[in-house]
């Protein structure tokens, strides 16, 4: 048997993302696990549940980094950035459920997908070649404080630099329920467009007090910022109407072999329960895991150090459209610089649907965090 671990939110600020990645991850490896396996051995996982609190975080890594191989997920920045150290002296391999550029300094960091700077900058060179955005023009951006928001910050300044624009900058913390004072003086400055990178509930906050007091803005969020248990209450039409996600993970109704066939297996293992971009993302770290895993047994190394060997030899990682195309032989790097742009859509199975396909900015492909 392999043991894998796992430090996700159930009960926290993230907990719709943190059940529908555990239902991604879970439909791979019962799969896996029927067809034999990695080696020969099974695969299983020890989960604890942190909160979203970065000090339970830390006390359940303590409990399982003895009894596992790699952290299949570990989730939220704050969390990751609290057990950097720990994971670099116990070798240890660890899945991020974050998309922070800045954890890349760490080589047993693995991030599936573009940063949250890469979609940002993607996302608002996207406004300014599609949505109106013009040189002058200012755009507001909301951003929680600690590692995803500022990263997601280093992307909308190298954008608005870029392009010529005004940046407002509008720090929260998590515990912030309502932004009607960020949106009011953003709409009294003049932005046209506003930026999210925020839990899901600041999002919902955020765009329907926008729609209630007649601020005709557009807004772009981070891959975190949405959820579609969100289309369930009564920010669904504001959020139809109002907001875009940039991110690497292809939504739910996708139509790419990869999407499809996940999207198949859930109707049969999780009918009835809510459909997320997330189970996609669970799915493709479960097919990342595997080739790593399978490569190390091949190497006939399957310790800590053989699987990072293994992990930073892959160079061409393709999911089959589940998420962007990864490169991970080049360390410190950023693996994917492609994103998606979608839309909430309650219509839409996992309440998204696509706006662009899979696409890098010019400054995506040539930026370079802290350059």
């Amino acid at each position: 048997m392999i043991r894998l671990g796992v430090l996700s939110d159930r009960t926290g600020a993230f907990a719709g993302p943190g059940k529908s990645i555990e239902q991604g991850r879970m439909l791979y490896w019962e799969q896996k696990n029927k067809e034999g396996g990695v080696c020969h051995r099974r695969v299983e996982f020890t989960v604890k549940d942190h909160g979203y609190d970065t000090q339970n975080a830390v006390t359940a890594y303590s409990q399982v980094k003895n009894d596992v191989l790699a952290l299949d997920e570990l989730l939220g920045s704050p969390m990751i950035a609290a057990l950097l150290p720990s994971l670099s002296r116990d070798q240890m391999l660890a899945f991020a459920a974050s998309w922070s550029s800045n954890l890349l300094s760490n080589p047993y960091v693995l991030i599936t997908g573009a940063t949250y700077d890469i979609e940002m900058i993607n996302g608002v060179s996207w406004l300014a070649d599609n949505r109106g955005l013009a040189r002058g023009d200012k755009i507001g951006h909301i951003f929680l404080e600690g590692d995803f928001g500022e990263n997601a910050l280093a992307g909308s300044r190298a954008a608005a630099k870029n392009l010529g624009l005004s940046l407002l900058e509008h720090k929260v913390k998590p515990t912030d329920a309502d932004l009607t004072g960020q949106i009011t003086a953003l709409r009294s400055a003049g932005a046209k467009f506003v930026l999210l990178s925020i839990t899901p509930a600041q999002t919902a906050s955020a765009v329907s007090v926008a729609e209630a007091t007649g601020y005709d803005a557009t807004f772009l969020g981070s891959t975190p910022t949405f959820s579609p248990a969100l289309l369930s209450g009564p920010a669904r039409p504001a959020l139809e109407k109002r907001l875009l996600v940039a991110t690497s993970i292809a939504p739910f109704s996708a139509t790419e072999p990869g999407p499809t066939r996940v999207r198949a297996a859930f109707a049969t293992t999780y009918a009835g329960q809510q459909q997320s971009s997330y189970v996609m993302y669970g799915y493709a770290q479960g097919e990342i895991m595997a080739r790593i895993l399978e490569t190390a047994c091949a190497n006939g190394d399957l310790t800590r150090a053989g699987v990072l060997k293994a992990f930073q030899s892959l160079s061409d990682v393709r999911t089959d459209g589940l998420v962007a195309p990864l490169n991970y032989s080049k360390a410190g790097q950023i693996p994917a610089r492609e994103t998606y742009l979608v839309r909430p859509d309650a219509a839409a199975a996992g309440g998204t649907t696509s706006v662009a396909p899979l696409f890098a900015a010019p400054l995506a492909t040539n930026y370079h965090p802290g350059g």
